[in-house]
């Protein structure tokens, strides 16, 4: 009877350590499954396709619920400037933690009027504009522009990838016969020519992981110098060229509430092989390093560059390339190395979007043709509305002052500048 009462409470034993033991294995073996985000689940949608959708939010699969952050869920969600997130939560399942976001669908399809006035001349124009074609995320433009300077018509479309290891692909067209300006910084008139131009570009990106992507395009440009009674140190010849451009794009981004905020760089090199003309190296870089202090009032830094290895007149370019806005809108060169640094604050936040206010101290170095290497520093305010229901980065408008040539500059820009 004594060894009986011995061997059950050993069995008893047993069995309360081998309970004690599984309780233990359980919340470890439920830790692993219900503390990972393992799936996606998109509400919201009714055009974007949901591949198109889930991809940019993708990098989140496999992230540990104590990692994450819903700021990095919403900016992953404005990144694709289709969709204006909602909320974001975590959803426990018995297979794991799925992300589940709420999205509302931006309007990417519209028609987009230009009207510009000033120096003399009026500018007027009309775009067709699809931010999400096919539901894609695709970026589609067709449109032209005309004044007394001549007319510009404008094809564009951008595919996005969708896919992990697929890449996109870019398509541009152009074609316009105006009257090309060149000034200096007092908006002194330096050069002034008709001319015919005509530009195809093919291309293709690959994004190696969220913040690398490589680029290649391919193009053809031709250039035909018209005569004209008009004319001001013309240049002797027009140019046909082909273009290989590799290029190198790093990209990040943050949201705190109010700003969408990039940290990127893009680096690019071009070879244009003369058909006609001269054949010439072009290389050019753009920085923006944009930093939230406290939410709603961010410091913005920019720096742009370009360097062409011809001294043709014609190749010159107009000032966008130094991302700054002090220099006259004909200023035209061959170097460019600009820097901006200013601050940001919000002032006004509703359903349809940010209002802010900016202002900005702007330098850049710059080459021209006829011309020594030059120095322009000024200041550049502004006043920005980010829009939440349309696919367009922002409508802002602007003014700046350079200190070197004492020349006032106004601006308007709507997701591009005129």
């Amino acid at each position: 009877m004594i060894e009986l009462l011995k061997i059950t409470k050993q069995i008893r034993d047993s069995f309360f350590i081998i309970i004690f033991f599984v309780l233990l294995a359980v919340p470890v073996y439920s830790q692993d499954i219900t503390e990972t985000i393992t799936s996606i689940e998109i509400i919201g949608l009714t055009r974007t396709k949901l591949q198109a959708a889930k991809y940019p939010l993708e990098k989140f699969i496999g992230q540990e619920r104590s990692a994450f952050d819903q700021n990095e869920v919403f900016a992953a969600i404005k990144n694709t400037s289709v969709l204006e997130p909602i909320s974001a939560e975590l959803i426990e399942t018995e297979d794991g933690l799925i992300l589940q976001v709420t999205v509302e669908e931006k309007w990417t399809l519209f028609p987009f009027p230009m009207i510009f006035a000033g120096s003399g001349e009026t500018i007027y124009g009309l775009f067709l504009y699809e931010a999400n074609a096919f539901g894609l995320r695709d970026m589609a433009v067709i449109g032209g522009m005309f004044g007394s300077f001549g007319y510009r018509l404008i094809a564009i479309y951008n595919h996005t990838p969708n896919r992990k290891g697929i890449p996109g692909f870019n398509c541009l067209i152009t074609f316009s016969s105006q009257e090309h300006e060149s000034t200096d910084r007092y908006e002194t008139i330096q050069s002034r020519f008709d001319a015919d131009r005509f530009r195809v570009s093919l291309g293709i990106n690959y994004s190696f992981n969220d913040t690398f992507t490589g680029l290649f395009n391919a193009s053809f440009s031709n250039i035909i110098i018209k005569e004209s009674s008009n004319a001001v140190n013309p240049p002797a010849e027009g140019s046909m060229v082909i273009g290989f451009s590799p290029g190198l794009s790093i990209r990040s981004s943050n949201w705190d509430g109010y700003f969408l905020s990039q940290q990127s760089l893009s680096l690019d090199y071009r070879y244009n092989l003369a058909i006609e003309g001269d054949s010439y190296h072009q290389a050019e870089y753009s920085g923006i390093f944009e930093y939230s202090i406290i939410p709603g009032f961010r410091m913005c830094i920019k720096s742009g560059g370009m360097w062409k290895s011809s001294l043709q007149p014609l190749f010159e370019e107009g000032a966008q390339k130094s991302q700054v806005s002090i220099l006259p809108r004909n200023y035209s060169a061959i170097y460019y190395t600009g820097f901006s640094a200013g601050l940001e604050k919000y002032i006004y936040k509703n359903q349809w979007g940010i209002l802010s206010v900016m202002a900005a101290y702007q330098c850049v170095f710059s080459f021209k043709v006829n011309s020594n290497l030059e120095f322009d520093h000024g200041i550049f305010g502004g006043m920005f509305f980010y829009l939440s229901r349309l696919a367009l980065p922002a409508i802002g408008v602007g003014g700046a002052y350079n200190f070197t040539s004492g020349v006032y500059k106004f601006n308007f820009s709507a997701g591009m500048s005129f």
